[in-house]
């Protein structure tokens, strides 16, 4: 769905610049995007874009089925939203202090590298082998969550009541076992 959005924006831009027409007659691409924008950027955007979707979507799927009542869903949701929130915070910090210590370490963290590793990318020059690592500690994160999820939605769906997150969890892993 995010692709979808972002493609959209793309589409809406490009019939604005059809219809208004270009007096240069630049090409849609390098007006749109500038020619000094690096190419590589908007592939590791894509790439950090899927990886945290999957990473905060298996996460989500997981939450989501330890409720039986859509009432309990912002419950259990709200620590994946304060996770995305304090990425977002650190963010807007590493704006004006893309080197700082706290914005380099939490681009290491899985939950918050998909934006901050991209936004240290696109500020800073750091190494190709830092933006891989990044993307193999994603993957290797996204298998772990996911194994985790699947194992929790296994038992997580024939559960009812609501209880605590942890109780929740512990509760759909022992049904998940029968």
């Amino acid at each position: 769905m995010a692709l979808l959005q972002v493609l959209s924006i793309v589409i809406g831009v490009g019939l604005g610049f059809l219809i208004r027409g270009s007096s240069e007659q630049a090409s849609f691409i390098t007006e749109f995007l500038g020619s000094s924008l690096p190419y590589d950027l908007l592939i590791y955007a894509f790439i950090f874009l899927a990886l945290g979707f999957l990473l905060y979507g298996s996460i989500a799927a997981m939450l989501g089925s330890l409720v039986s009542r859509v009432e309990d869903v912002n419950t259990l949701i709200q620590p994946l939203i304060y996770m995305v929130m304090i990425a977002f915070f650190i963010a807007i910090y590493g704006l004006s202090n893309p080197d700082s210590i706290v914005v380099t370490v939490s681009s290491w963290i899985p939950f918050f590298s998909p934006i901050i590793m991209f936004l240290r990318f696109g500020l800073l020059a750091i190494p190709v082998w830092e933006v891989v690592l990044s993307f193999g500690v994603m993957i290797a994160s996204i298998v772990v969550f996911s194994i985790f999820a699947a194992n929790v939605y296994k038992g997580g769906v024939i559960m009812y009541g609501s209880g605590s997150l942890f109780k929740g969890i512990k509760a759909a892993l022992s049904l998940s076992k029968k």
